[in-house]
Order: C-alpha cells, then structure tokens, then sequence
C-alpha cells in the first residue's frame, strides 16, 4: 500500500515537472539554451560579440544604428514563436507588433534585467504616444535573460495565437514590427521611462515563415556577386535606379537557389529594397537576336532611372521575378527540391534587371551607396525547375481608384482558360507569393476557386506595407490545377490625393498583383484581367474610346495605359481627373469596376499572347471561403492563464524556482523509492 503511494505521489509530481518545464524548454530549447549559457559565459571571458553570436534561424537588425538586433523562430509544431532580442542596452528594451508602424493598438513586450541578474518581462499594449498599459493576460514566457557590460539580452516565447484580444496573432503575413530601449532599469515593476526619438523605431518583418537553412553559402553551390552603386542628391527623396546585369555564361543548365545582401557604404540607411527579374524574349522573334546584342551593351553601362523617358524599351522586357530583397533581410533559400533556371539555352547569354529602390527622406547630398549580393546557383540540378507567375489586375486603364477613399478594392481574375495553357492534369504546386502593390495599397488576398468551392486563400498580407515587399513562402505547397480559378484582391487608401490614382509602373501609380512561384516551370508568366472596355464606357458615362477592339495588344514598350476620347477631344486620365465624384455613386462604381465583365490578358514568356489572350471572365460562381472558427481558449498544452502580478521574471529562469524544487523534491523521493 505504501508503495503504491509512494508511486501515485512520484507520478504526480513528475507530472507537474514535465508540464511545468516541457512547455517552456523542450530539448531544441534546451539545447539552444546551453548554447546560451556557453555564449553569455564566453563573452563574460572578453571574447569578441560578433564571434559569438549564435542565431535562430531568422535575424534582422531593426535600427539604422545597429544597436537592436532580433531573432526569431517558429514551431508550428507547437504554434509558438521564440525571439530573442539582443540590444546595446543596460537598461529596458521593449519590442511589439502594431498595424501601422505607431503605438496605439500594437501588441508590446518589455523587459529588462536587473542589479542582481533577475530578467523580467510585461506583456502591454499600447493606447497611444504614452506609456503602454499592462495586458490583464501575460501571454509571454521569458526563457532566458543576462547582460554583459554593454548588452542585454532576453529569449521570450509566446503562442502564435493566443486568444487575448490585446494581443495581434501572429500570421504568414507582413508585420511592422516597432522597437524601443532605454539607458536605465525602470524604478520599479510598472514604471518605464521615455526612451527619446533617437531609440525607438518600426521596421518590417514576415516572422512566420518556414525554418530557413543557415545563410552560409550552400554546399556545392557557386556565386555570382551583383553590386551597384548609385549617388543620392538632395534633389530627390527617392529613386529606382535599374542596370542590366550579364550572368556568367554556363555550358549547361544552373539552378538558382538562393542569396545573401552584402552592405556596403551607406547602404544601411539609404537602401530600401531590391528586385531581379530576368530578361526574357522571344526566342523565336526575328528580334531577339539584336535584343540580346542591346542587353549586352547595357550591362556594360551604370544604367537608367526606373520607369522614366530615358529607361531604354528593352529593360521592360525584365519582366520574370527572381529575388527580392527589402530591409531587415539577411538573405533567402529556395526549398532543396526546388531551383529557378538562370539559363534559358545553354551557352547562350543570359542577363537580368537589378532595381533598387533608394531613400532619401533626410535629403542627403551627393552621398554614395553601394551594396551587393552574391546569388548562389549550383549544377546540381534540383528535382524542379520552378517558374513565376503574376496574377491579378492588368496594368492598363481599366483600374481607377477615385481620390479621398479611406478604403477602395480593386481586383483582378485569373481563369481557367488562362490557367490551362500548358498546364499539366495534375497541376503546378505554389510554394511562395509575393503580394505587390504600390504606395496606397494596405492590404492583398489570393483567393482560390475550384469546383464551386473557394478554398483557403493562397496567401493573404492584411498589413501590407509598399516599403517593405518580402516573398511569403507558404507553410504547405498548394496545388493549382488547370480548372481552378484565382483572383487577386486590393484595397487601397487614397484619402490623402486630390487625384485620381492609375494603374502603372511608377510608384504613384497603382498595381494589383501577386507573384505566384511554382513548379513545375510553365511558359505562362502572367494572368491577369481588368475591368471590359464597356465597363469603363458605363460607369465614367463616355461614349467612345480611341482603338477599343486593340486595348489589351502589347506593343513594343508597353501597352498603352491612357487612351483618347475622340468625341471629348482629351485622353482618359484628364478626363477622369475632370469628374466631379460628389456626383458619383462610388459604391456601385467601386462594385462595377471589381463584379462587372473582366477581359484577360494572358501572356506567355517573351510577352506572347497565349491562346486565351482577352478571354471574359469575372467571378466564379461559388461558395465563398469560411475560414474556421478559432478555438479559443486554446493555449499551449491546454494551459489556463489568470490573472497575473505586473511582471514575469526569471533570474536564469527564476520564475521555475517552485518547479526546481519540485523536481529536487522527485529526485528526492525516485531515491527513497529506489531504496
């Protein structure tokens, strides 16, 4: 009987031990934190910082100065994510997540180690420019604290979702991400005093993302370095600057499949973001041959100003994306069964489009940039060749977004009978989206239709932010198949212009689209529709437009994007610009434009008309997608969380103080029972 006792007790305490410390170090954690400790101990030994850093496998810098750095991983497993914050601070650090850049309504952890080695944490959130207000539900879990004699460095953990409305889920979406550090320990658990403009900020994150592998250059894997270097002048607050780059000539296919950014002089502040796109043709145009003779002498030149008179006709032929890079990224990896071919015909010249967006918001003058990055290519072919493709909403006229609209949505289709050119039965599988807008846009859906049903969007960014565009790559691959159907959602806030806003290439201008990358590599590379010709005609009340049966045709250098009215003697744009939309009904203009006929464009590489080129389409007839009801409360194991003191802390852990002596007591009696 005794024994049996002896055993209910054991098993019940070690019970407790595990569910108290298995939710907060399982043995990834554990392992993660020995390294931590080694780390913490080796810099107390006077060993360099930057020698020591270890990283989960995302990172970024989130100020100008270098001072805050971030790590982070997820466990979709569990549904938690670990950060950890390391900071040139003796004092507190804060770090949240807000909508728009700006405290109120952004989800905010503090924290700060004190005199004797103790770590604490808050879990706030934030009602304005004031001190943020402590979240009745302390959702975060402090795994490790410590400080050296310039840093502080904190490992939290919190659930992806953790069913307090203080609090923002975190999603395979945008996040602007804000920061915050002061020089001292706040007084006491509930003050915190003002940290001073110069160290705080916002920047942009995708945290939830699949694990990265670790951005070394791959095993076998060659690079290619492309570097620019471009003056910023107090005349401008920003510009694109775009030059052809030539790859490396190979006598057989190469696979890219991955790369890094290297900072250079200034590139820190004044870099914004960066895209590659391949140069494609038409291989069998009479043309391409004195094309590919133009490319080869601009990769020889600095280039041209992006989207302006002087940008030569060929660089918008540079159409096919392939990396993308936007502040607080280290660098991407293709998945390791997937690679993007960077040579269309072995031996034959391949070039590519590097566009940099450059800031310049303090007006700087005659400052130099430079940056580079290594792309990594192997000749191990992967298992799939993969393509891009964009879907959404045709930059022509048929997008109009009226001025002083808090909220507008735009919309583009991609059919069926685009999607099946090409396509195999078993359909193409979309392993990464890049949602792209221009500076109004504020939030992208890719919806997806099949067999009646809408199924779970392929990607969704509610926070989209233009200055900071970053390739989702999706927790599981979805499969397209040839009958399904895609639309491309936007909404839009121009309550600041006084204009009319169109669809185009400058960043004043708008676009609706998404970049879907797939495998296996198809010929099509975009699927797009806007509103019919007819459409436009009804809702702006104008009768004629100049060459309506051609409005979609592509010419040499674009496809034109403001017709003229022959019968009001003015093109589209002025015309538009001359409404008076007080007398518009702009709900069933906005509904007309998005639910009215859409007519296609289907464009296959090398800008060739696929078989479905101008096909109607709108919105398929289905039934509409219903997410699932979240099943709070739904925490980690189950637990319940209560109402807690204003701070969480732990000295190396200190808050497990009862849980290790809970299992000293285990030990304890597993000996006696032994016995």
């Amino acid at each position: 009987m005794m024994s049996m006792l002896w055993c209910a007790v054991v098993a019940l305490l070690l019970t407790t031990c595990r569910s108290s410390l298995g939710d907060e170090v399982s043995t990834t954690d554990a392992t993660y934190l020995e390294k931590r400790q080694e780390h913490e101990a080796s810099k107390m030994d006077g060993i360099e910082e930057k020698a020591l850093f270890i990283r989960l496998p995302h990172s970024g810098v989130l100020d100008p100065d270098g001072k805050f750095h971030l790590s982070w991983a997820m466990d979709l497993e569990r549904e938690e994510i670990t950060l950890e914050f390391t900071v040139e601070t003796l004092g507190w650090v804060g770090f949240g997540l807000s909508p728009n850049g700006a405290m109120a309504g952004a989800d905010i952890i503090t924290g700060w180690v004190d005199g004797d080695g103790v770590g604490h944490i808050q879990d706030r959130h934030g009602t304005g420019n004031v001190k943020p207000e402590m979240d009745e539900q302390q959702d975060w879990r402090l795994l490790r604290a410590s400080e050296n004699a310039t840093h502080t460095v904190m490992v939290v953990v919190r659930d992806l979702s953790t069913c307090d409305d203080k609090d923002m889920p975190i999603m395979n979406t945008t996040k602007r991400v804000i920061y915050a550090y002061g020089a001292d320990d706040p007084v006491n658990a509930t003050s915190l005093q003002y940290h001073g403009s110069s160290k705080s900020g916002s920047r942009y994150l995708a945290l939830l993302e699949p694990d990265a592998t670790a951005l070394e250059k791959p095993e076998d894997a060659k690079k290619w370095t492309v570097i620019q270097k471009h003056t910023v002048n107090s005349d401008r607050d920003t510009v694109y600057w775009c030059n052809i780059a030539k790859f490396p000539q190979e006598e057989s296919q190469v696979h890219y499949i991955g790369f890094n950014i290297q900072h250079g002089k200034n590139s820190l502040t004044h870099l914004h973001h960066v895209v590659i796109w391949e140069c494609t043709g038409d291989p069998n145009s009479a043309s391409y041959s004195q094309e590919r003779e133009r490319l080869m002498h601009y990769a020889s030149q600095e280039g041209h100003e992006c989207i302006s008179p002087n940008m030569p006709p060929d660089f918008r032929r540079c159409d096919h994306p392939m990396i993308v890079w936007s502040a607080g990224i280290e660098g991407k990896r293709q998945p390791s069964h997937v690679g993007m071919p960077l040579v269309s015909t072995p031996g034959d010249d391949a070039f590519f489009m590097i566009e940099a967006h450059y800031d310049n918001a303090a007006l700087a003058d005659n400052t130099v940039v430079e940056w580079g990055i290594d792309v990594y290519y192997t000749e191990k072919l992967r298992e799939f060749e993969a393509g891009a493709m964009s879907v959404g909403s045709s930059v022509n006229f048929g997008m109009v977004i009226p001025p002083g609209q808090a909220q507008w949505t735009a919309t583009g289709h991609c059919p069926a009978g685009c999607l099946v050119e090409g396509m195999p039965e078993s359909g193409i599988k979309v392993y990464q989206v890049l949602p792209h807008a221009h500076i109004i846009g504020r939030s992208i859906r890719v919806r997806h239709f099949r067999d009646g049903k809408e199924l779970p969007p392929l990607a969704v960014d509610d926070y989209y932010d233009f200055n900071f565009q970053q390739i989702l790559r999706l927790q599981e691959e979805r499969t397209i198949l040839p009958s399904d159907h895609v639309t491309t959602e936007c909404t839009f806030d121009s309550s600041s212009r006084q204009n009319a806003t169109f669809s185009g290439y400058s960043a004043r201008d708008e676009m609706c689209l998404a970049f879907l990358f797939y495998y296996p590599r198809r010929s099509l590379v975009e699927c797009t529709s806007s509103a019919h010709h007819n459409v436009i005609k009804e809702v702006f009340g104008i009768q004629q437009l100049q060459n309506e049966d051609n409005m979609l045709l592509l010419s040499s250098d674009r496809y034109e994007v403001n017709p003229f009215l022959p019968k009001r003697n003015t093109d589209f744009k002025s015309f538009i610009n001359s409404l008076n939309w007080s007398e518009l009904d702009l709900k069933e203009v906005e509904r007309k434009l998005t639910h009215d006929t859409h007519v296609t464009r289907c464009l296959k590489k090398g800008g060739v008309p696929a078989q479905a080129f101008k096909l109607k389409t709108g919105y398929p007839d289905a039934e509409p997608y219903k997410a699932p009801e979240d099943s709070c409360p739904r925490m980690l194991s189950q637990r319940t969380h209560k109402k807690v003191e204003p701070s969480v802390s732990a000295s190396s852990g200190a808050s497990t103080n009862f849980i290790s002596l809970t299992c000293i007591v285990v030990a304890v009696i597993r000996s006696i029972v032994s016995k």
